[in-house]
């Protein structure tokens, strides 16, 4: 097959090759945005488990505390 005036057998010209191109950078671009707003959606809910997490942490902390004072109390006045 005959090559064109840039060199290329298949006959494509390069506007064709660039919009080509173009549309294949536009639909990782668009991929790419999908993904981030996926990645933040998913940190968003990671630290709201975070804090959910942490305020049941010190809750269990408080009580805890509480078992080990009463404990420590019985322990003092046994005989």
């Amino acid at each position: 097959m005959p090559e064109d005036s840039n060199g290329h057998a298949d006959g494509a010209s390069r506007l064709d090759r660039i919009k080509g191109a173009m549309e294949l950078f536009i639909a990782d671009h668009e991929e790419f945005r999908n993904e981030q707003k996926n990645l933040l959606r998913s940190q968003v809910l990671m630290q709201d488990h975070l804090e959910k997490l942490a305020k049941a942490q010190t809750t269990t902390e408080e009580r805890l505390n509480a078992v080990i004072a009463v404990v420590d109390a019985l322990g003092r006045h046994r005989p």
